[in-house]
């Protein structure tokens, strides 16, 4: 039986001869499924590739950013093998057109570590950078570089009802060490407790963070208390899984969870510095 191409001849080389390679690129990306059975699709491909990629090397990349992040997703995506030189010309151009995104920058710029241009973005996006101070000779001080222009973090707390609760515990327990968000795994032994838990607990074992932490300092560092702030969020089925799972852990830990839940509003920090007071005191 003989093999139909699936797009039209003429429409391929009509583009082609136009040089309308943003719109041939999109015929290609809706027939991607087919390069590999179609001989004119390949032929296009290969004919468009090397064109481009010569023009590119005359003109630059200005204006044709789209169409070279297409073609890197031909090749990086097993559609379309490029040339080596071809790969390696569209991936230095992306480094070019990611240079404010020192990030994605790199991230292209891995697929060809050899060439000087992807080392370059590599180093700047991997390397700390060595800081001189009074006491260089016994201590390294090594910082990051900052690429991003502005601030993406985020904060500690993610209501003021948990900034108050910190606040009220630390103003409680005031001669002891209190952190926020600690992780399961910082201050439970997992091996000791291993076998009393089941699958599920322990897959969320290390995944689980308490919400306040109260350490003795003078015992090691230990830790004395555990806190959750709850609210209605912790309602659903998955909420309610993973408290119970956080229950069981801590209680296998030998000591207790302690929760509390506001109702009817927030709380004032007066409030929960008594709340807990009694607690302590207990």
């Amino acid at each position: 039986m003989q093999y139909s191409p699936v797009v039209d001849q003429e429409d391929v080389y009509d583009l082609l001869y136009r040089e309308r390679w943003a719109e041939l690129l999109d015929l290609i990306h809706r027939n991607l499924d087919s390069v590999d059975n179609d001989t004119l699709l390949r032929r296009a491909v290969a004919t468009f590739a090397e064109v481009f990629c010569e023009r590119l090397s005359s003109e630059g990349p200005s204006g044709h950013e789209a169409e070279i992040e297409k073609l890197f997703l031909l090749h990086a995506g097993g559609y379309h093998r490029l040339e080596s030189d071809q790969f390696e010309r569209i991936v230095v151009h992306l480094v070019g057109l990611h240079a404010d995104r020192p990030a994605s920058a790199a991230g292209y710029a891995r697929h060809c570590p050899s060439n000087p241009v992807c080392a370059e973005a590599l180093a700047r996006y991997q390397v700390r950078e060595r800081v001189e101070h009074t006491q260089s000779e016994r201590i390294a001080f090594d910082e990051t570089h900052a690429f991003a222009t502005e601030d993406r973090t985020v904060p500690l707390f993610k209501s003021q009802q948990e900034e108050e609760f910190f606040m009220a515990a630390r103003e409680v327990f005031a001669t002891y060490l209190v952190y926020p968000n600690v992780a399961l795994s910082t201050v439970i032994d997992f091996g000791a407790i291993r076998e009393e838990l089941s699958s599920a607990e322990r897959q969320y074992f290390f995944r689980g963070v308490i919400d306040c932490v109260v350490f003795d300092q003078h015992n090691g560092y230990r830790p004395l208390y555990f806190f959750e702030l709850d609210s209605p969020l912790h309602d659903d089925a998955p909420s309610r899984d993973r408290d119970l799972h956080k229950d069981r852990i801590v209680s296998a830990a030998g000591k207790k969870l302690v929760r509390f839940r506001p109702s009817g509003g927030r709380i004032t920090r007066h409030e929960l510095v008594n709340v807990l007071r009694e607690m302590a005191e207990r």
